[in-house]
């Protein structure tokens, strides 16, 4: 639980991230500012489809995992974002395709599905035969909070499969030999960041956001690089449950965005109950449109596409929303 940007509206005026998330504090209203996104040149988020534009942000006390960087607002105010919204930012969208997208897959079971869970992260693979005879391969990788971090969509033949686990596996051992040969022979822990480590450090975090990768390469541990980036102001601390968060520029306590937007949506940013995503479920399932579902359960039509594809429902205009994040 922290102070978060959990949601962030584009130059088309549409919103991404979790606009409708609960505050934590019902008291409050979510503060809004707004952010001129300018990745580091040379960095793989400079592929982002949200690079040099100037978004509007929502920010508050909310229920969601803390990502690894903060942004600085160009209306005051320095805040870490969810990692449901760094991921948004920071990766292209588009490279790959979901299975049902691909020619000839079947609305049926998957015939292959395999998980597990390392890390604090669960690793999802799942097969859907297509009528050519070929597999329609999804593989995901999220978070604890269910998020979704990083995806691969293909399709491949049975024997396929086995090739593909060799390459991935020589692919791996190949990275990490390479971080095992860039690293500092003897571990510096303890010893004081010289000003050229420091400023390596940051071009590299921006590169690279794996702390065990970086850990090897400066020869510390991964607390010290930790605390050297949190130095930084690059990555913040998680705020822990019942702890006090630590000092931010104040958030507008008079903000009228959560007004504004239940004039529109009498329950924009109210919880979900159990009852609300198995109606919510039922109507999808009946055919019921986006636009429909917006107005029955009082909540943008972003909020339900995304409360569609978190309980996985079937219909219309879950499809409608799986095409959408394409």
């Amino acid at each position: 639980m922290a102070l978060l940007i959990y949601a962030f509206r584009d130059n088309n005026g549409r919103w991404h991230g979790d606009a409708d998330v609960p505050l934590l504090n019902p008291a409050e209203e979510p503060g809004l500012g707004q952010l001129t996104y300018h990745p580091v040149p040379g960095t793989p988020e400079t592929s982002s489809p949200f690079a040099g534009q100037t978004l509007t942000v929502l920010y508050g006390v909310v229920d969601l995992e803390t990502g690894p960087v903060t942004y600085q607002l160009d209306t005051g105010g320095r805040f870490p974002a969810s990692w449901h919204v760094h991921t948004l930012l920071a990766a292209p969208r588009g490279a790959a395709l979901a299975h049902q997208d691909l020619p000839g897959t079947r609305e049926q079971t998957p015939c292959l599905e395999t998980t597990f869970t390392d890390n604090n992260s669960r690793y999802v693979l799942t097969g859907i035969r297509c009528d050519n005879g070929q597999l329609a391969v999804e593989v995901t990788v999220s978070g604890d909070q269910d998020e979704v971090r990083a995806e691969l969509c293909g399709a491949v033949s049975d024997n396929d499969l086995q090739p593909l686990a060799r390459l991935l596996d020589a692919a791996s051992r190949g990275l990490t030999a390479h971080a095992a040969s860039s690293a500092v022979p003897s571990p510096r822990t303890g010893a004081p960041w010289t000003p050229e480590d420091s400023a390596r450090l940051a071009a590299r975090f921006r590169q690279e956001r794996d702390f065990g990768v970086l850990s090897v390469e400066f020869g510390r541990n991964r607390g010290a690089v930790f605390d050297e980036l949190k130095r930084q102001q690059l990555v913040c601390a998680p705020y822990q449950q019942g702890s006090a968060a630590p000092h931010q520029e104040p958030a507008p306590t008079t903000s009228p965005i959560l007004k504004e937007r239940r004039l529109i949506h009498r329950n924009s940013h109210a919880r979900w109950t159990d009852e609300d995503d198995k109606q919510l479920s039922q109507r999808c399932a009946e055919g019921a449109t986006s636009a429909e579902l917006s107005e029955e359960f009082g909540r943008s039509k972003q909020a339900i596409e995304a409360r569609l594809l978190k309980i996985d429902a079937t219909g219309p205009a879950a499809d409608e929303a799986r095409l959408a994040i394409l």
